[in-house]
């Protein structure tokens, strides 16, 4: 990892190669737990993502493993030589490991990473529940040209990637291969045929926002309505739309913070976040980059008009910059420990 980064400058070096690097956590407590759960971060993220989510977990008893996907960590072109298989054999190797030491052991992932979490509760009885935050269920339509591009770009190198960003973000990669996209596409291909083979009843939690831009969330409630088991899922949206038995929806605008929406980027975050929180360095921006180097400046500067999901502008909204923590973390920690008490006891 250190000699794949270019960032490491003496400063903060310590505090980037640790956010960056897989981590476990203990509860506190002088017997050893009966619990673990396995997290995992999602596309072009790293293991800091999970850092709130996992200091809940810990709390209330379980031993966490945070892992670092394959092609994760370093730097972006990585993922050229890493597809989801690569992920899926590294999270099994990690189950299994968890496993012998823990009677219950659950997965709780971010966005692909919660599709590779479900991928892998289908193939493994030995999965216990799911946390599922942001599940990429189903992918914008015109993903799937994302494959036939990667092997394009193996000729012509501009066409291997989405986009080529500053990558100013520490813990995240701003910078996307195609064949990054493709791979969750394909993971999410390879689920579609799982699932009618290998249907469970796990405890089930799951976590999403209308707004999305990266997803389509409306999918996940659709999927929801299916599961059968224990479960219970946290809609934020700004209207009332109808949704299944089980979903609780909470409101996401919130004027009096300039919060227009709830970001893909915001669900796993406490406001406390030092780098994604409210006070928190880390501007996400990157939605101007190519289209509107002004606005782009402006939101980088702190100069935004509101906070929510790209795209998402209004008249009285010009530049929004993406929200990177959730302002109901810790009413949706409550929900989830209350989840805890009635599915899986103590």
């Amino acid at each position: 990892m250190i000699a794949a980064r270019t960032d490491l400058d003496g400063r903060r070096d310590s505090w980037i190669i640790e956010g960056n690097a897989p981590f476990t956590l203990s509860p506190d407590t002088d017997r050893r737990p009966r619990r673990a759960i396995l997290m995992t971060h999602g596309l072009t993220d790293s293991p800091y993502a999970m850092r709130d989510l996992a200091g809940f977990f810990s709390r209330q008893g379980f031993y966490v493993l945070a892992m670092q996907l394959p092609g994760h960590g370093t730097r972006p072109g990585d993922l050229l030589a890493v597809g989801w298989r690569d992920w899926a054999r590294s999270q099994r190797h990690l189950l299994t490991l968890l496993c012998a030491g823990y009677e219950e052991v659950y997965l709780c992932g971010f966005s692909a990473g919660a599709t590779l979490s479900l991928y892998t509760a289908l193939l493994e009885p030995r999965v216990r529940g799911l946390f599922l935050f942001a599940p990429a269920l189903r992918m914008p339509a015109l993903a799937w040209l994302a494959n036939p591009l990667a092997h394009l770009g193996r000729c012509w190198r501009p066409l291997a990637w989405f986009d080529v960003q500053p990558d100013s973000d520490c813990f995240k990669y701003e910078s996307l291969p195609q064949r990054a996209i493709a791979e969750v596409w394909q993971l999410r291909q390879a689920l579609a045929r799982l699932e009618p083979l290998n249907p469970r009843a796990l405890p089930l939690f799951v976590v999403a926002s209308e707004q999305d831009a990266t997803l389509n969330a409306p999918a996940i409630l659709t999927w929801f309505h299916r599961q059968n088991g224990p479960k219970q899922m946290l809609y934020y949206s700004r209207r009332r739309p109808p949704v299944p038995a089980g979903v609780k929806r909470i409101a996401s605008h919130f004027p009096q913070q300039r919060i227009r929406s709830f970001a893909h980027t915001s669900l796993i975050q406490s406001p406390a976040n030092p780098h994604y929180g409210a006070q928190g360095a880390q501007r996400v921006c990157a939605h101007y980059y190519r289209m509107d180097p002004a606005r782009y400046q402006r939101c980088k500067a702190g100069e935004e008009d509101c906070l929510g999901e790209i795209f998402d502008e209004t008249q009285a909204c010009r530049v929004i910059r993406r929200l990177t923590y959730n302002p109901l973390f810790e009413e949706m920690l409550e929900e989830m420990r209350a989840f805890m008490a009635r599915a899986i006891g103590d």
